[in-house]
């Protein structure tokens, strides 16, 4: 007993020095780190190298009815709500005496009406932008609506009330919902953060397995391999190694994102591009107030089983049917369906914020190799109860033990088999063999 546990730790070692103890293990690696680093600090890197960008675009007014300091405070208001580039406006009077000087400037010219109390003009040597646009004529709006105010005798008091935004508050008698926009924003951030990184370590386990079985299998190295330890020990050490793969890279992957995450403190506290700091904190704030983090914790240990689970019975599933192939190209069209699933499960996350309510998609949620990449999804936009959570997670353990427990039987059979002759009809009959 003892020394069959040390040959399966010696093959586990093994195999798993096989995947990580490669110059391609180690320069992918850099590569990731390179690109999680430029990824997070994108916006820094982007200001660093500079540009037109960072120059303020200049407004010129020339203000024929007293109305500058109204219009460029209405003006730079909407800026700073819409968060667009950074504007400078200038009073003027005299720009406009000699038009062929105007290049990159945009000069807005107020002027009064006999019928509609003010006329505006807009100068500029290119076209300028849609949102340039509206905000000056907003800004237009704002200083005809106080010269219409002015000349109406109403007292200062009374002006400030009629031009005063109206007041309104929003109550939400179900205080557990959700805007759809929120929900939009919570689940694209989740298949971010949870999904995608789930799905791209899925695909590379199943590839690395793959590979790695028919390699043994075409070098005539699995006959070796059997004759010193059973089929079912070389299984688990093949499974047992592909999940530490996973895990480890997983690890890996949080580690460099720990590190982007670092540099952008570093590079916030710089005076440099100080204008992108406030995006990750919008973001905390956004999933705070979803009750994101409090859903976290609440589901974190059951979020860990059902991947972890999900990781192993598609560490299984590619065993299984590596073990039925002669080489790798004849695994990379039996591997088809399996990428299927994976796909289906990833656009159907991020459908499940698009189709608010789906009973289909639901269901899909409760559905093992689904599930994994679902379920997280519905649960943190509140379309699942931690129950449910459960639920599918319990299902999905039943599921990877039955594959096991029929999967060892197949594997057996197919793992030294070198003919694809009656392969289909050779693994149907080992299902009804009793290990």
């Amino acid at each position: 007993m003892k020394r069959m546990k040390n040959k399966f730790k010696y093959l586990v070692k093994y195999s798993l020095k096989k995947k990580i103890d490669t110059k391609w293990f180690k320069i992918v690696n850099v590569l990731l780190l390179v690109l999680i680093v430029f990824l997070v600090n994108m916006d820094y890197l982007i200001n660093l190298f500079g540009g037109d960008f960072e120059e303020k675009e200049n407004i010129y007014v020339v203000d024929n009815v007293g109305s500058f300091t109204t219009f460029s405070t209405y003006f730079n208001t909407l800026a700073t709500q819409i968060k667009t580039s950074e504007y400078e406006i200038i009073l003027d009077n005299n720009i406009l005496d000699d038009k062929d000087a105007i290049d990159d400037e945009v000069v807005v010219v107020l002027n009064p009406s006999n019928t509609g109390y003010l006329s505006g003009e807009i100068v500029s040597f290119d076209t300028i932008s849609r949102t340039t646009y509206e905000m000056i004529v907003n800004a237009m709006n704002a200083v005809k609506s106080e010269l219409v105010l002015s000349t109406s005798g109403l007292t200062p008091e009374e002006i400030t009330a009629l031009s005063s935004p109206v007041e309104i508050t929003e109550t939400v008698l179900n205080e557990e919902a959700q805007s759809n926009e929120t929900k939009q924003n919570v689940g694209s951030i989740v298949t971010t953060i949870l999904i995608i990184p789930f799905f791209i370590l899925i695909v590379t386990m199943v590839q690395m397995l793959g590979a790695e079985i028919n390699d043994e299998k075409t070098s005539r190295g699995m006959e070796i391999i059997i004759s010193s330890v059973p089929a079912k020990t070389h299984f688990l050490s093949k499974v047992v190694a592909a999940i530490s793969y996973v895990l480890i890279q997983g690890i890996l992957l949080l580690i460099y994102s720990g590190i982007a995450m670092l540099l952008r403190n570093v590079l916030a506290s710089t005076s440099t591009a100080s204008a992108g700091t406030g995006m990750f904190s919008e973001i905390i704030t956004m999933l705070s107030d979803a009750g994101i983090f409090s859903l976290l914790a609440k589901g974190s240990i059951i979020l860990i089983v059902l991947f972890v689970t999900s990781f192993i019975a598609y560490a299984i599933t590619a065993a299984i049917l590596a073990s039925m192939t002669t080489n790798i190209e004849d695994f990379q069209q039996l591997q088809t369906p399996l990428m299927i699933i994976m796909l289906v499960g990833y656009y159907v996350a991020l459908m499940a914020v698009m189709f608010d309510g789906s009973i289909f998609i639901h269901i899909l949620g409760y559905i093992p190799l689904l599930s994994v990449m679902i379920a997280p999804t519905l649960y943190l936009i509140g379309e699942m109860s931690l129950l449910g959570l459960a639920l599918s997670t319990l299902l999905t353990i039943i599921i990877t033990y039955f594959l096991y427990k029929y999967g060892l039987r197949i594997y057996k059979v197919g793992i030294l088999n070198y003919s694809s002759s009656k392969l289909w009809r050779k693994m149907f009959k080992s299902l009804g063999n009793k290990e």
